[in-house]
């Protein structure tokens, strides 16, 4: 991570996928294929603003149900 600045949905998936969470398992809850997602990590291929906000949201969700299952 870069200090106090704000990372760039891009990079948050990155992150994630860094630390163990499949691309797959993003794609598959965004209902997008992995490759979608692939390749924009790669900057083979740009990304609408509508999935780049279903990345955005996903992660969010993930996020949640995990720190739901922490709580318990």
């Amino acid at each position: 991570m870069r200090g106090d600045e704000k990372m760039t949905i891009k990079e948050k998936l990155q992150y994630f996928s860094d630390n163990g969470m499949s691309i797959s398992f993003i794609a598959r809850q965004m209902d997008v294929n992995p490759a979608t997602l692939s390749k924009w990590l790669k900057d083979e291929k740009g990304i609408t603003h509508k999935n780049e906000e279903k990345v955005y949201n996903t992660l969010m969700a993930i996020t949640q149900k995990f720190n739901k299952i922490l709580e318990e």
